[in-house]
């Protein structure tokens, strides 16, 4: 059980108070970088330094004795660019995912990362079904590379369990063909690695969709990872949109306690909440040039923007000190 290293503030004490939070309450920490430095991979050279110390500074919210989890991603329909890397390299330039110069220097960089973080679990791809919904061409195109880059560590890493995530809200809710797609990639998938957030789906289903994910998955006879959640503990209307979501802590509880059940009875690897403090401060300074959407995760901690713990808190913790199943 554990966390990112999410910080609900900008600041020094933020920042500290964040990782000794997830090092006391967790025994793992999940490392969530999207986006490749694609310039400094395809030419062998060093990561740029700010990006090096940010990296430095993940690993030390790691609890002792912990384990690691690492998500890196190239996109989610074209090339990301890792934030304070060097321009896309003109020879990406428009380049699909199966090309096979997007291939090699991608694969470069998932080596290069797990020298530098030498992480338990390893996800090449994050909510890779949103993928779909970009088109079939860039979902062929990112099975493809999947495929490639999988094949590939695991003659290097036998035994580095290598997956990418799925959200399980919009599986869910459109099933059909994203559904089917998803499981053709899941021979060159270790784990059921899950992304979700129970807020997306109706209140009468959001807490069934869970039991919907592991009948969906069982015939593959793999182990599950819930590898980023959280649940909205407030009523938040967007402010632009209107949008409403009715959250609570109740909700937010209930949903815990189901899904920590789950995990238990079913040997999940591992849950990882991806906020764990609401981060109205951090909110305040960035929502004049971030979008909309990401107001939708501001209330979601286990502990409110005072640092007070919600009844979801003591639901986890209680998980927490049950000693760890075979």
């Amino acid at each position: 059980m554990g966390f990112t290293g999410f910080p609900y503030d900008l600041t020094a004490e933020a920042v500290a108070a964040s990782r000794q939070f997830v090092r006391t309450h967790g025994d793992i920490i999940a490392h969530h970088i999207e986006g490749v430095p694609w310039e400094e991979t395809l030419r062998g050279l060093p990561f740029p330094k700010a990006m090096l110390e940010e990296w430095e500074g993940k690993k030390l919210a790691t609890p002792p004795g912990g384990k690691v989890y690492l998500a890196i991603s190239p996109g989610r329909g074209d090339l990301k660019l890792a934030e304070k890397a060097l321009p896309l390299p003109k020879e990406l330039a428009g380049k699909s995912y199966d090309d096979p110069l997007v291939k090699q220097t991608f694969l470069s960089y998932c080596q290069r990362s797990i020298a530098f973080f030498q992480p338990d679990y390893l996800a090449i791809g994050i909510e890779v079904n949103e993928i779909y919904s970009a088109g079939t061409g860039k979902w062929r195109a990112y099975t493809e590379l999947h495929r490639h880059v999988y094949q590939e560590l695991k003659r290097e890493f036998a035994h580095l369990p290598i997956f990418a995530s799925f959200t399980l809200h919009n599986l869910f809710k459109n099933q059909g063909g994203m559904l089917a797609e998803f499981k053709k990639l899941m021979p060159y998938n270790d784990l059921v690695a899950v992304s979700y957030y129970p807020f997306f789906v109706g209140d009468a289903e959001r807490l069934s969709a869970l039991d919907w994910m592991t009948a969906s998955f069982a015939q593959f006879q793999k182990p599950m990872a819930m590898v980023e959640t959280n649940d909205e503990a407030e009523r938040l209307q967007f402010p632009q949109s209107k949008i409403v979501i009715d959250g609570s802590p109740a909700k937010q509880r209930a949903y815990y306690e189901k899904l920590l059940a789950l995990a238990r009875e079913r040997k999940f690897r591992f849950v990882i909440s991806f906020i764990h403090r609401d981060y109205d401060a951090l909110w305040e300074k960035i929502k004049g040039h971030s979008p909309e959407l990401f107001i939708a995760w501001r209330d979601c901690g286990l502990l409110d923007e005072t640092g007070k713990p919600r009844p979801a808190c003591r639901v986890w913790q209680s998980y927490f000190e049950l000693p760890l199943k075979d």
